[in-house]
């Protein structure tokens, strides 16, 4: 039976003391390369020997011819020193916050137009970054968060577990439908939703008990359905503004705190840390 080499105790210092001699310079060349003694040298590859079983070297005048077995060694060297390179370059990048991935959570109107020119600017600077984004409601992306499947979000506040940045406040004002807004029926966020709470509070605040018969989620979309339907509504100015005709007829009836939420701002990578800096620039 064959023992298989477990190579245990192989060094990169080792193979790069190896690939020097490989390179056909002298003891003394590649000490001298390696900012190293001889002396160490010598015995970075006799453990190098040791641990592959196999002379990789042998004498030849002040020189070292290497040995079959020693050209399959220095190869694999250079292979794994280049590999070795490559993921010390990788590592540095993704410390930096300049590559690696990052998943990202949005709220439909970071999607839309809160954001949307900072994350094109953000794309454009960071092009070895791999950033996925997912759209969802602000308790969703927030859960996701937790459940560690994407990396940071941006929510409409207050977030409940995670930590967050405020990014900024939107105001939501009252937009005219059919008829008076005595007996008038709305198109609004979701119930439940924090939008929908900060609208049912300043509502509230201006004696109006809302007559709701349509509900969404995406701005954008409850715009088209309060026209469709001849409703009043409650919209931030980024949507209601995309239709020249729409005045509003309440100002700041209500607002919403726009937030970056992470886990833990201790444990955040400094890609999570650069995406931040460029959204709340």
């Amino acid at each position: 039976m064959i023992t298989r080499l477990a190579l245990n105790g192989l060094t990169l210092a080792q193979l790069r003391y190896f690939a020097a001699i490989a390179d056909g310079g002298t003891f003394e060349d590649a000490a001298a390369v390696l900012g190293i003694s001889q002396s160490a040298l010598s015995q970075g590859i006799a453990r190098l020997e040791g641990i592959t079983g196999t002379r990789l070297l042998e004498r030849d005048g002040r020189r070292r011819r290497i040995t079959d077995t020693g050209a399959l060694v220095a190869d694999y060297a250079r292979r794994v020193l280049g590999e070795s390179e490559t993921l010390a370059n990788d590592l540095d990048a993704r410390q930096s916050g300049t590559a690696g991935q990052l998943r990202v959570g949005l709220i439909d109107a970071a999607a839309l137009y809160l954001l949307k020119e900072r994350i094109a600017a953000f794309r454009h600077t960071h092009p070895e970054l791999e950033l996925s984004i997912i759209v969802a409601g602000s308790d969703d992306l927030e859960q996701a968060l937790l459940d560690f499947r994407i990396d940071l979000a941006v929510v409409i506040g207050p977030t409940s577990r995670a930590e967050s940045i405020p990014l900024l406040t939107e105001p939501l004002h009252v937009y005219r439908g059919q008829g008076s807004i005595a007996d008038a029926t709305w198109a609004l966020y979701p119930a439940g939703s924090r939008t929908r709470a900060a609208i049912d509070s300043g509502l509230a605040r201006a004696g109006i008990d809302p007559n709701v018969t349509v509900e969404s989620g995406n701005p954008a979309v409850l715009r088209e359905l309060a026209a469709l339907t001849g409703s009043f509504t409650v919209l931030p100015t980024g949507v209601a503004g995309a239709v020249v005709e729409l005045e509003p007829i309440m100002v700041n009836v209500a607002q919403r705190e726009v937030l970056l939420a992470t886990r833990t701002s201790r444990s955040a990578s400094e890609v999570v840390g650069t995406f931040a800096a460029a959204m709340s620039s």
